[in-house]
């Protein structure tokens, strides 16, 4: 195989630790913990709490595989997957779902950033603005991972004086009174919110596909993954604690910038335009991050051939993966201007519950079916609690899909065939081309 160009390792812990909580708060408390009002009530809160362990042992399986040789490169669930049980398609087929997942996610919040922008220019254009913020992240994308990490560290910290901006002050202005009663719609509610709500840390994989691009990926990368999620779901119930303690959650779940809204309660416009950049920065941070990342899984599956081997290329100045980010973008817009993102978003919120639940079976099955690799982890637990805690994420990465899956199978069935297609043409060109399969399956990593 012809030697190639790699990735540069430019990311310190900062522009990490900025990717892993930007994105996972971008991604959920300004788009959907107000919306989940009509679900669960003032009970959202709870169902953050109630969620905690569920996320805890989610991210557990991805702390173990990044404490790995694996670690070292981007691929995230690809490599850990296909790796434990020594099957490149499982590990494919998987990431492929989620490939359309993060699309479909950078075009939701390129729209819902136009909306949050309308707190300042109420006159935008929706679809124009949405599609000049994709194609600004995809250049900034372009020119360098280096340039990727500070704006998003930039982006980051002032989502973060904007948040601190909205709870200290909110937390002496809370109303109890709209917190009662507490279960309007009964548990029902606060369990049909649990699937939605989850999809608020659909984040995860982000941190994973910064392996090649990470200075010492092993040692910072699970220690950062933990106290991230760690800080993202304390973030999160604090934030959702003053919003639907200073709004009725009646008026939240149809507001369209939610925590602006909560916020000019009782914030002086000035500090409630804070807030509201800091839900623009939130949005931004999760684009910036939703455009690396699913390049990155496109160079993963090139590298391993299980896709046609030009998506290997990177742009010999910068070292960044600029078809693969070209393709991302280009579809991305496809779906924001033929109106199909919520079609996309549905299949998303799908391939993401059977991404987790193929994931944690892999950390379940890693001490048994691949032993070398699980003595490599630096991070462990004893075997049986590994067990417990992946079999515990497992049976509610299933109640959630039980509970959605049958209004997207069709879309699903598609989209599994077109992956399967594509994957069967590269592997048969692959094999026409000497590539040797089982050598691939068998390394810990690209290289």
């Amino acid at each position: 195989m012809a030697e190639m160009l790699s990735l540069r390792r430019d990311l310190g812990p900062l522009q990490v630790y900025a990717t892993i909580i930007g994105t996972l708060i971008g991604a959920g408390i300004f788009v959907v913990t107000g919306k989940m009002g009509e679900l669960a009530g003032p009970a959202v809160p709870l169902v953050y709490i109630l969620l905690a362990p569920v996320i805890l042992t989610t991210a557990l399986a991805y702390a173990i595989f990044m404490s790995t040789p694996m670690g070292e490169y981007p691929g995230g669930a690809y490599l850990h997957i296909s790796r434990t049980f020594k099957n490149l398609y499982i590990g494919y087929i998987m990431m492929w779902f989620k490939w359309i997942a993060y699309i479909g996610a950078s075009g939701v919040l390129a729209v819902s950033f136009a909306d949050y922008l309308k707190f300042f220019y109420p006159g935008l254009n929706t679809v124009a603005t949405a599609a000049g913020v994709l194609i600004l992240f995809y250049i900034i994308n372009l020119v360098g991972v280096r340039i990727y990490g500070w704006v998003e560290t930039i982006m980051f910290l002032i989502m973060m004086i904007a948040i601190l901006v909205l709870v200290v002050p909110g937390l002496f202005t809370i109303n109890l009174d709209y917190y009662h009663p507490l279960l309007p719609f009964g548990w029902s509610g606060v369990f049909k919110a649990m699937a939605p709500i989850f999809f608020a840390y659909a984040g995860f994989e982000a941190i994973a596909q910064l392996g090649g691009e990470t200075k010492e990926p092993e040692k910072v990368l699970p220690r950062i993954f933990i106290l991230g999620v760690l800080a993202s779901a304390i973030i999160y119930f604090f934030m959702s604690f003053v919003a639907f303690g200073n709004m009725p959650y009646t008026e939240l779940a149809k507001s369209e910038m939610a925590m602006a809204d909560v916020a000019s309660r009782y914030l002086p416009f000035g500090a409630a335009g804070i807030v509201a950049i800091g839900g623009l920065m939130a949005f931004t941070c999760s684009i910036n991050s939703s455009l690396l990342v699913p390049s990155r899984i496109l160079y993963a599956f090139a590298r391993d051939y299980v896709t046609p081997h030009f998506m290997v290329k990177l742009n010999e100045r910068f070292r960044t993966p600029h078809v693969n980010l070209t393709i991302t973008t280009v579809v991305a817009l496809a779906l924001i201007l033929t109106n199909s993102l919520w079609v996309m978003l549905n299949i998303a919120l799908q391939a993401i519950f059977i991404l987790y639940f193929f994931h944690s079976l892999a950390m379940v099955a890693l001490p048994f079916v691949n032993k070398d690799l699980w003595n490599a982890a630096r991070v462990k637990l004893p075997v049986p609690l590994v067990v417990i805690f992946g079999l515990f994420s497992m049976a509610f990465m299933v109640y959630f899909t039980a509970g959605m899956i049958a209004s997207v199978i069709n879309l699903f069935v598609v989209w599994f065939i077109v992956g399967t297609a594509l994957y069967v043409y590269a592997v048969w060109k692959g094999k026409k081309e000497g590539v040797d399969y089982n050598e691939i399956v068998n390394k810990w990593a690209l290289e």
